[in-house]
């Protein structure tokens, strides 16, 4: 348990990194046309969309790759 520790600490680190990138981005645009708090919430909710998208995705090609290894433990045994 603890060989996955690292892992995952860094995709806690990449979605919190990118959920803070987009909220700065939505805070600068928001300063920019004066329309606070729109484009951070906007920002906000399009990176949380997109890290979990991410991650469903990830996870998906992950258990494929897990299932066909053990598939082809069992025929070849």
């Amino acid at each position: 348990m603890a060989t996955h520790q690292p892992d995952s600490i860094n995709k806690g680190a990449d979605i919190a990194g990118t959920m803070l990138v987009f909220f700065f981005i939505g805070w600068f645009v928001d300063r920019q046309l004066n329309s606070t708090p729109w484009f951070m919430i906007a920002f906000v909710v399009l990176a949380a969309v997109a890290q979990f998208a991410k991650m469903y995705y990830v996870y998906n090609a992950q258990m494929e790759r897990l299932e066909q290894q053990r598939r082809e433990t069992v025929h070849s045994s």
